[in-house]
Protein backbone atom coordinates (compact mmCIF):
# COMPACT_ATOMS: atom_id res chain seq x y z
CA UNK A 1 0.00 0.00 0.00
CA UNK A 2 1.46 3.29 -1.09
CA UNK A 3 2.00 5.94 1.51
CA UNK A 4 2.00 8.85 -0.97
CA UNK A 5 -0.73 11.40 -0.30
CA UNK A 6 -3.53 11.80 -2.92
CA UNK A 7 -5.00 15.21 -3.77
CA UNK A 8 -8.73 15.29 -4.23
CA UNK A 9 -10.63 18.21 -5.79
CA UNK A 10 -14.08 18.95 -7.05
CA UNK A 11 -14.26 18.59 -10.81
CA UNK A 12 -17.57 20.48 -11.09
CA UNK A 13 -20.43 19.66 -13.45
CA UNK A 14 -19.64 18.11 -16.83
CA UNK A 15 -19.15 20.54 -19.64
CA UNK A 16 -21.68 18.71 -21.78
CA UNK A 17 -24.45 19.25 -19.23
CA UNK A 18 -23.83 22.99 -19.06
CA UNK A 19 -23.78 23.32 -22.81
CA UNK A 20 -27.02 21.41 -23.24
CA UNK A 21 -28.71 23.43 -20.49
CA UNK A 22 -27.57 26.66 -22.06
CA UNK A 23 -28.73 25.61 -25.51
CA UNK A 24 -32.12 24.48 -24.18
CA UNK A 25 -32.67 27.85 -22.48
CA UNK A 26 -31.74 29.65 -25.69
CA UNK A 27 -34.17 27.53 -27.69
CA UNK A 28 -36.91 28.09 -25.15
CA UNK A 29 -36.41 31.85 -25.27
CA UNK A 30 -36.36 31.81 -29.06
CA UNK A 31 -39.56 29.76 -29.28
CA UNK A 32 -41.38 32.14 -26.96
CA UNK A 33 -40.64 35.16 -29.17
CA UNK A 34 -43.38 35.84 -31.76
CA UNK A 35 -42.36 35.67 -35.36
CA UNK A 36 -42.54 38.95 -37.27
CA UNK A 37 -45.39 39.04 -39.78
CA UNK A 38 -44.59 38.83 -43.45
CA UNK A 39 -44.74 41.96 -45.56
CA UNK A 40 -47.67 40.59 -47.51
CA UNK A 41 -49.63 39.79 -44.33
CA UNK A 42 -49.38 43.30 -42.88
CA UNK A 43 -52.90 44.53 -42.15
CA UNK A 44 -54.17 47.80 -43.56
CA UNK A 45 -54.99 50.52 -41.00
CA UNK A 46 -58.71 50.73 -40.33
CA UNK A 47 -60.88 53.26 -38.52
CA UNK A 48 -62.47 52.02 -35.30
CA UNK A 49 -65.52 54.28 -35.57
CA UNK A 50 -68.96 52.74 -36.29
CA UNK A 51 -69.86 52.53 -39.98
CA UNK A 52 -72.53 55.24 -39.80
CA UNK A 53 -70.14 57.65 -38.05
CA UNK A 54 -67.45 57.03 -40.66
CA UNK A 55 -70.04 57.58 -43.39
CA UNK A 56 -71.26 60.87 -41.93
CA UNK A 57 -67.72 62.20 -41.57
CA UNK A 58 -66.85 61.08 -45.08
CA UNK A 59 -69.92 62.69 -46.62
CA UNK A 60 -69.45 65.98 -44.80
CA UNK A 61 -65.76 66.06 -45.64
CA UNK A 62 -66.42 65.34 -49.31
CA UNK A 63 -68.94 68.19 -49.54
CA UNK A 64 -66.55 70.64 -47.87
CA UNK A 65 -63.78 69.67 -50.31
CA UNK A 66 -66.08 70.05 -53.33
CA UNK A 67 -67.31 73.46 -52.24
CA UNK A 68 -63.80 74.66 -51.37
CA UNK A 69 -62.41 73.67 -54.78
CA UNK A 70 -65.30 75.26 -56.69
CA UNK A 71 -65.05 78.40 -54.55
CA UNK A 72 -61.40 78.66 -55.56
CA UNK A 73 -62.35 78.28 -59.22
CA UNK A 74 -65.07 80.91 -58.78
CA UNK A 75 -62.58 83.30 -57.21
CA UNK A 76 -60.34 82.88 -60.25
CA UNK A 77 -63.30 83.81 -62.48
CA UNK A 78 -63.83 86.95 -60.45
CA UNK A 79 -60.15 87.76 -60.78
CA UNK A 80 -60.43 87.33 -64.56
CA UNK A 81 -63.28 89.84 -64.66
CA UNK A 82 -66.11 87.46 -65.57
CA UNK A 83 -68.64 89.53 -63.64
CA UNK A 84 -66.91 92.89 -64.08
CA UNK A 85 -69.58 94.26 -66.42
CA UNK A 86 -72.22 93.96 -63.70
CA UNK A 87 -73.18 97.21 -61.96
CA UNK A 88 -72.59 95.45 -58.67
CA UNK A 89 -70.54 92.26 -58.46
CA UNK A 90 -72.46 89.33 -57.00
CA UNK A 91 -71.45 87.68 -53.79
CA UNK A 92 -68.70 85.10 -54.31
CA UNK A 93 -70.26 82.68 -51.84
CA UNK A 94 -73.58 82.77 -53.72
CA UNK A 95 -71.92 82.21 -57.10
CA UNK A 96 -69.82 79.38 -55.67
CA UNK A 97 -72.96 77.80 -54.22
CA UNK A 98 -74.84 78.02 -57.52
CA UNK A 99 -71.84 76.62 -59.37
CA UNK A 100 -71.52 73.76 -56.87
CA UNK A 101 -75.16 72.76 -57.22
CA UNK A 102 -75.13 73.16 -61.00
CA UNK A 103 -72.05 70.96 -61.24
CA UNK A 104 -74.07 68.14 -59.65
CA UNK A 105 -76.72 68.42 -62.36
CA UNK A 106 -79.19 70.64 -60.47
CA UNK A 107 -81.14 73.11 -62.60
CA UNK A 108 -80.34 76.81 -62.09
CA UNK A 109 -83.45 78.90 -62.64
CA UNK A 110 -84.16 82.60 -63.00
CA UNK A 111 -87.72 83.67 -62.35
CA UNK A 112 -88.94 80.08 -62.62
CA UNK A 113 -87.23 79.43 -65.96
CA UNK A 114 -83.96 77.66 -66.62
CA UNK A 115 -80.98 79.97 -67.03
CA UNK A 116 -79.60 80.07 -70.54
CA UNK A 117 -75.85 79.56 -70.23
CA UNK A 118 -75.29 81.18 -73.61
CA UNK A 119 -75.38 84.63 -72.04
CA UNK A 120 -71.93 85.84 -71.06
CA UNK A 121 -73.14 86.75 -67.56
CA UNK A 122 -74.05 83.18 -66.68
CA UNK A 123 -71.49 81.30 -68.76
CA UNK A 124 -69.17 80.92 -65.76
CA UNK A 125 -71.71 79.39 -63.36
CA UNK A 126 -70.85 75.88 -64.56
CA UNK A 127 -68.09 74.50 -66.74
CA UNK A 128 -66.46 71.22 -67.67
CA UNK A 129 -63.88 71.74 -64.92
CA UNK A 130 -66.41 72.35 -62.13
CA UNK A 131 -68.46 69.35 -63.28
CA UNK A 132 -65.47 67.05 -62.78
CA UNK A 133 -64.85 68.21 -59.20
CA UNK A 134 -67.75 66.33 -57.50
CA UNK A 135 -67.13 63.28 -59.68
CA UNK A 136 -63.51 62.93 -58.57
CA UNK A 137 -64.09 63.86 -54.91
CA UNK A 138 -67.11 61.57 -54.44
CA UNK A 139 -65.37 58.61 -56.08
CA UNK A 140 -62.30 59.15 -53.91
CA UNK A 141 -64.41 59.52 -50.75
CA UNK A 142 -66.24 56.26 -51.45
CA UNK A 143 -62.96 54.50 -52.14
CA UNK A 144 -61.32 55.69 -48.91
CA UNK A 145 -64.44 54.89 -46.87
CA UNK A 146 -64.50 51.23 -47.92
CA UNK A 147 -60.72 50.95 -47.87
CA UNK A 148 -60.06 52.18 -44.34
CA UNK A 149 -63.35 51.89 -42.42
CA UNK A 150 -64.06 48.72 -40.45
CA UNK A 151 -66.77 47.10 -42.58
CA UNK A 152 -67.21 43.45 -41.67
CA UNK A 153 -70.55 42.73 -43.33
CA UNK A 154 -72.56 43.96 -46.27
CA UNK A 155 -74.93 45.66 -43.86
CA UNK A 156 -72.01 47.71 -42.50
CA UNK A 157 -71.03 48.74 -46.03
CA UNK A 158 -74.60 49.76 -46.86
CA UNK A 159 -74.87 51.69 -43.62
CA UNK A 160 -71.64 53.55 -44.28
CA UNK A 161 -72.49 54.47 -47.89
CA UNK A 162 -76.05 55.43 -46.94
CA UNK A 163 -74.99 57.73 -44.11
CA UNK A 164 -72.34 59.26 -46.36
CA UNK A 165 -74.91 60.09 -49.03
CA UNK A 166 -77.37 61.40 -46.44
CA UNK A 167 -74.82 63.79 -44.94
CA UNK A 168 -73.85 65.04 -48.39
CA UNK A 169 -77.49 65.56 -49.43
CA UNK A 170 -78.37 67.47 -46.27
CA UNK A 171 -75.50 69.90 -46.77
CA UNK A 172 -76.26 70.31 -50.48
CA UNK A 173 -79.94 71.00 -49.75
CA UNK A 174 -78.98 73.55 -47.14
CA UNK A 175 -76.70 75.22 -49.66
CA UNK A 176 -79.59 75.45 -52.15
CA UNK A 177 -81.59 77.35 -49.55
CA UNK A 178 -79.02 80.14 -49.23
CA UNK A 179 -77.22 80.20 -52.61
CA UNK A 180 -79.27 82.92 -54.34
CA UNK A 181 -78.29 85.82 -56.55
CA UNK A 182 -80.36 88.80 -57.65
CA UNK A 183 -78.83 90.78 -60.54
CA UNK A 184 -79.34 94.44 -59.71
CA UNK A 185 -80.00 95.61 -63.26
CA UNK A 186 -82.64 92.99 -64.04
CA UNK A 187 -86.23 93.64 -62.94
CA UNK A 188 -89.47 92.06 -64.04
CA UNK A 189 -92.97 93.47 -64.22
CA UNK A 190 -94.13 96.85 -62.97
CA UNK A 191 -93.81 95.97 -59.31
CA UNK A 192 -90.03 95.94 -59.42
CA UNK A 193 -89.71 92.45 -57.93
CA UNK A 194 -86.19 91.06 -58.38
CA UNK A 195 -85.66 88.27 -60.89
CA UNK A 196 -83.78 85.96 -58.54
CA UNK A 197 -81.37 83.28 -59.71
CA UNK A 198 -81.48 80.15 -57.56
CA UNK A 199 -81.72 76.37 -57.52
CA UNK A 200 -85.26 75.25 -56.63
CA UNK A 201 -85.44 72.96 -53.62
CA UNK A 202 -87.88 70.34 -54.86
CA UNK A 203 -88.05 66.60 -55.43
CA UNK A 204 -86.31 66.88 -58.79
CA UNK A 205 -83.31 68.67 -57.31
CA UNK A 206 -83.00 66.22 -54.42
CA UNK A 207 -83.26 63.26 -56.80
CA UNK A 208 -80.61 64.71 -59.11
CA UNK A 209 -78.22 65.30 -56.23
CA UNK A 210 -78.87 61.83 -54.79
CA UNK A 211 -78.17 60.11 -58.09
CA UNK A 212 -74.90 62.00 -58.52
CA UNK A 213 -73.75 61.27 -54.98
CA UNK A 214 -74.60 57.58 -54.82
CA UNK A 215 -73.46 56.73 -58.35
CA UNK A 216 -69.96 58.13 -58.05
CA UNK A 217 -69.47 57.32 -54.36
CA UNK A 218 -70.69 53.80 -55.07
CA UNK A 219 -68.28 53.54 -57.99
CA UNK A 220 -65.33 54.41 -55.76
CA UNK A 221 -66.57 52.00 -53.08
CA UNK A 222 -66.88 49.19 -55.63
CA UNK A 223 -63.31 49.74 -56.79
CA UNK A 224 -62.08 49.56 -53.19
CA UNK A 225 -64.14 46.43 -52.44
CA UNK A 226 -63.07 44.57 -55.59
CA UNK A 227 -59.84 43.10 -54.10
CA UNK A 228 -61.76 41.81 -51.07
CA UNK A 229 -64.41 40.20 -53.25
CA UNK A 230 -61.78 38.55 -55.42
CA UNK A 231 -59.89 37.30 -52.37
CA UNK A 232 -63.02 35.83 -50.78
CA UNK A 233 -63.98 34.22 -54.09
CA UNK A 234 -60.55 32.62 -54.46
CA UNK A 235 -60.66 31.39 -50.86
CA UNK A 236 -64.07 29.84 -51.44
CA UNK A 237 -62.82 28.18 -54.61
CA UNK A 238 -59.78 26.72 -52.82
CA UNK A 239 -62.03 25.38 -50.04
CA UNK A 240 -64.31 23.67 -52.55
CA UNK A 241 -61.38 22.11 -54.40
CA UNK A 242 -59.90 20.91 -51.11
CA UNK A 243 -63.11 19.10 -50.22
Amino acid sequence: MSSEPHLEYDKGPPLDDGTETENESDRTGTDDEPEPPDVGETQQPTATAPPWVAGLCSGAGAFVVVFAVIYQLTSSMFAAGTFARMEQEPNRWAIAGLSTLGSHGATIEQGGEQVQAGFATYAGLTSHVTTLVPVVVLALAGYLLVRYARLETRADAGQAIGSMGLAYLVLATGLAQIARWTPEEERVGTTGDPNQIAVPVDAGTVLTLAVTVFVFAGLGAAIAALPRLLESGLAAGDADSGD
